[in-house]
């Protein structure tokens, strides 16, 4: 299947070089992201360990858009029951670029209009919208008449890391610090000093670098898990693989900050 993995602007090529170290060295890098192809293991495997991803998307259908209700019609093909159950809640997001709808949150509401009414006509019940928490979020693309829907199967986004009990002001995106790192060219061995750290961002994701423990390993949150296909198993065996402890770092990591509150 196509899964695509969402970044910020100007880090196509940065993901696409993570992922060829990650065992993924086929990729087409697209607008703010990189598309491969894989399973559901390589879903799970890459929102644990992927640095420099904004979120895992696996598409669903693509398709032509024409007119308004052709959204609808190719929303209402998709088996969106056996994807997840009728009492998860969802959420519809994504980016709409088109000269085809006026209305900008038109578009996701024919998609959450197609999900709704496939529950009522399968289960004779509908599952409940959450905007804030969604446990299942649907991914809808449309560039002019290009349209495509995906199951995001991160839910929250992945620099949402897990390891933070809090943050200064302003921090630095921990998947821009992991980037950065990256496009340093930094060899994981020499002294790395950041003289204005604030948080420690970029230290924190150095050190996880460095001492090869995945930057999400202390996350718990992933929208899969609430997908009617979900394996526990799998999941449980991908984690007892990672690494997660070390007593050594391969290299000194060196941060300072004017605000010593930081």
């Amino acid at each position: 299947m196509k899964i695509v993995l969402k970044t910020f602007y100007g880090l196509e090529d940065v993901l696409a070089d993570e992922l060829n170290e990650l065992g993924f060295p086929e990729s087409t890098k697209l607008n703010r992201a990189v598309q491969i192809e894989g399973d559901w293991k390589d879903v799970y495997f890459l929102n644990l360990h992927v640095r420099c991803a904004i979120s895992v998307l696996v598409e669903l259908r693509k398709f032509r858009v024409k007119t308004e209700k052709d959204l609808y019609d190719e929303a209402k093909k998709i088996n969106w029951s056996s994807l997840f159950d009728v009492k998860k809640t969802f959420a519809v997001k994504g980016a709409v670029n088109s000269t085809i709808f006026k209305h900008s949150q038109f578009p996701f509401l024919l998609i959450k209009d197609a999900i709704v009414d496939h529950f009522r006509d399968v289960k004779g019940e509908r599952p409940d919208i959450n905007v804030k928490s969604p446990q299942i979020v649907v991914d809808l693309y449309v560039r002019e008449n290009e349209g495509v829907i995906s199951v995001n199967t991160s839910g929250l986004p992945l620099f949402q890391r897990g390891y933070r009990q809090s943050t200064g002001d302003a921090p630095l995106n921990e998947v821009v610090a992991a980037a950065l790192l990256r496009m340093s060219e930094w060899d994981k061995k020499t002294t790395l000093i950041d003289p204005f750290c604030g948080s420690g961002t970029i230290l924190i994701e150095a050190a996880l670098l460095a001492a090869g423990i995945p930057s999400n390993i202390e996350r718990t949150h992933y929208a899969f898990k609430n997908m009617a296909n979900y394996d526990a198993a799998l999941w449980e065996e991908l984690h007892a693989k990672a690494n997660k402890l070390v007593k050594e770092l391969p290299c000194t990591l060196i941060g300072g900050d004017i605000d010593s509150q930081m």
